[in-house]
């Protein structure tokens, strides 16, 4: 078989994007080749950009990467060749004989920020180096895979919005957004590619995605280990603002003079020998063209009939373009332009509170916090309190006994309360509360429907969840006025024309006065484990947001048409709107622009963000979240603005596993461990 006019010999591996097969040239030249996968064949803004990155990767081709031999952006799928390195990645070389002496750190840092200057003097930007980028040849360190790089003249055809590259080395910039990762974004993974040469550890830890992205946006590199001599340099390196980290001229002259001797071991002239000799070996080999053309998957079908070459499957030298694997992507398609992230700068500790409320008596089980009118209220299995929000003074108290669920609602100057009763479970009561006197108004909950979420109140209707059922009551006399069974509900929201179900597998409008459905739009089915329902929707700005499936969508209230679609990586517990943005919360916070889908930013906490509703709340301009260690203590609350700029953390136990419970109004944050009542005033 044959690309373009290079004979395919072998499959090597598989990348993001495509899959690197060795093959030989007309002149019987050796070339690692990568076929670019059909389904981004067709997108015309992936095959300029494949253009330009080659171009601009050819003017750095040889001493410093593997030259590019030939490429072809306008082929049905488009492929491009390089020349192949028979040469160990840096990873493998840790791997096979441990950690790097001093003279060795310093040979490979010098020819790696030698092989930068290159790079960023054709204006490009690699934005993955990492050990597994790196080859170590006999002629010194070559960077590869420059399947994520981004050509800084050409920004507008670079994918944006997903945070690209690998989160071990990855710079703040880049978490916070890729589009903005410059040249010191290289300096900041050069330097975590040093660390990990001279002492086998990552600077910043081995721990979940997440805890990984915290630390990087916030914690100090782990450098034990690290030669004293190169402690400054690389601590330089990895300081969090871009601006702070020296110029690649200074990293040089630092690591100067190098031996390049000390990393040309005998082990690796063995090594290299050893590769050399089976490429060649099977190059030397009859080519048995198999009946149809490879196909572009990881499948064992796909592969090119030949044996596997083991040892060769690792040094694939190539330039990537556009086909390089994305370490931890937060977004996969679909990504549009987004607004320059702000900075990432040392995540402060919470202000002192403004005031903080101790019940008589405690609280029981997991409390609740809602403000409505200038009043908060928090209460939890049996009692609850309303606390003036300016000055944390108690103004009433309430029984709640018996309430098995709670399903509280802010609306107005009145809080609706499900499950506030004392007496036989079945007869249990709808309670409105007056939010700043206290008083109360009962209504009665017909036979049947038990204690469960407030979905919403629509005018004088409240829409109640029972298992699988929806009821909506009249807010007046609690009587009935519809009912819909056996729904498969998961999650229901309202605004101020329609109620929106989500139920397996689609979502539906309905008059929230008859029950009568207006539209219902149903999700396709891949068969994959996140088919059906969003476990949470929310509606803002004429569009319901939720986790439909394997993507994340806005669908249009009038009609229930699709208005924008991202493709998620796992299903987000809650979805919450906040200012311009609506934020999808899982471990992290994900924010897309609430019109056009646009990725906003992503923000991590010192622990992973809590699950439920409960945990997250936001207003205009802030937006509160807890965060929740589920193996151990760690917990308390992170702020932010719903620019993604983290203000503070407020860090303590909570009373149950549940951890911390938020609510935002205005300026002020609200929060409790269920022990006391917090307010943090921001700005002051």
């Amino acid at each position: 078989m044959r690309v373009g006019p290079y004979r395919i010999l072998a499959r090597l591996g598989a990348g993001g994007m495509g899959i690197v097969y060795l093959a030989r040239s007309p002149g019987a030249r050796l070339a690692a080749l990568k076929l670019i996968r059909r389904e981004f064949a067709g997108d015309t803004a992936f095959r300029e950009r494949f253009r330009r990155e080659v171009a601009a990767a050819s003017k750095v081709s040889g001493l410093y990467t593997a030259p590019v031999l030939d490429s072809d952006a306008d082929a049905p799928q488009p492929w491009f060749a390089v020349g192949y390195v028979p040469a160990p990645t840096l990873s493998e070389a840790l791997a096979s004989v441990g950690t790097l002496p001093e003279s060795a750190v310093r040979a490979l840092g010098a020819g790696l920020a030698e092989a930068l200057q290159a790079i960023h003097g054709v204006g490009l930007v690699h934005r993955d180096l990492k050990p597994g980028n790196i080859l170590l040849s006999e002629d010194g360190p070559k960077i590869i895979d420059f399947g994520i790089a981004k050509t800084t003249d050409a920004t507008q055809l670079t994918r944006t919005g997903a945070m690209i590259g690998t989160l071990a080395y990855m710079a703040p910039e880049q978490v916070a957004e890729s589009k903005d990762a410059g040249p010191a974004a290289d300096v900041f993974s050069l330097a975590g590619v040093l660390v990990y040469a001279a002492t086998g550890a990552k600077p910043f830890g081995e721990r979940d995605p997440a805890t990984v992205l915290y630390e990087v946006m916030y914690e100090e590199p782990c450098l034990d280990g690290v030669p004293a001599s190169l402690r400054e340099l690389l601590a330089a390196c990895l300081a969090k603002e871009p601006a702070e980290r020296p110029a690649l001229e200074s990293v040089l002259a630092a690591l100067t003079p190098a031996d390049p001797r000390a990393l040309n071991s005998p082990a690796l002239r063995q090594e290299v020998a050893a590769r050399e000799a089976e490429a060649t070996w099977v190059a030397s080999q009859p080519v048995t063209p198999p009946p149809p053309p490879p196909r572009v998957d990881d499948t064992e079908a796909g592969r090119v009939r030949r044996r596997r070459i083991l040892g060769l499957a690792a040094a694939v030298a190539v330039a990537g373009i556009g086909a390089g694997t994305t370490g931890w992507a937060m977004t996969r398609r679909n990504s549009d332009p987004a607004r320059p992230a702000p900075r990432a700068t040392a995540l402060a500790a919470a202000p002192p509170p403004a005031w903080t409320f101790t019940p008589p008596q405690p609280v029981s089980g997991t409390s609740t916090v809602l403000v409505a009118g200038g009043v908060v209220l928090w209460g939890g299995e049996q009692e609850m309190y309303g606390v003036d929000a300016d000055s944390g003074r108690q103004l009433w108290t309430k029984d709640k006994a018996n309430a098995a669920y709670s399903g509280d609602l802010a609306r107005g100057s009145r809080f609706v309360v499900l499950g506030g009763v004392v007496g036989d479970f079945k007869d249990q009561t709808i309670t409105l509360v007056d939010a700043p006197t206290g008083r109360t108004t009962n209504l009665p909950t017909p036979r049947g429907v038990t204690a469960s979420p407030v979905l919403g109140v629509v005018s004088d209707t409240v829409i109640v969840r029972s298992s699988g059922d929806v009821w909506a009551l009249d807010l007046t006399s609690g009587e009935i006025r519809w009912h819909l069974s056996g729904q498969g509900l998961t999650s229901g929201a309202v605004d101020q024309s329609n109620l929106y179900l989500s139920t397996e597998p689609s979502l539906a409008a309905l008059d929230p006065v008859t029950g009568r459905k207006r539209w219902v739009r149903t999700w396709s089915e891949s068969g994959g484990p996140r088919d059906g329902a969003s476990l949470d929707i929310a509606v803002a700005g004429g569009r319901v947001f939720g986790n439909f499936g394997d993507t994340l969508q806005a669908v249009d209230t009038a009609a229930g048409r699709p208005v924008w679609s991202r493709d998620a990586d796992k299903r987000f517990d809650t979805v919450i709107p906040a200012g311009a943005n609506v934020i999808f919360k899982g471990e992290v916070l994900q924010a897309y622009d609430q019109v056009t889908g646009a990725p906003r930013w992503t923000l991590a906490g010192p622990e992973p963000f809590a699950d439920d509703r409960g945990h997250i709340a936001a207003t205009g301009g802030l937006v509160a979240a807890a965060f929740n260690d589920p193996t151990g203590p760690s917990q308390g609350v992170l702020v932010a603005g719903t620019d993604g700029r983290a203000l503070w953390a407020h860090r303590g136990p909570a009373d149950t596993r549940r951890g911390w419970e938020v609510a935002v109004s205005g300026s002020s944050v609200f929060a409790t461990d269920h022990k006391r009542l917090y307010r943090f005033q921001v700005g002051r």
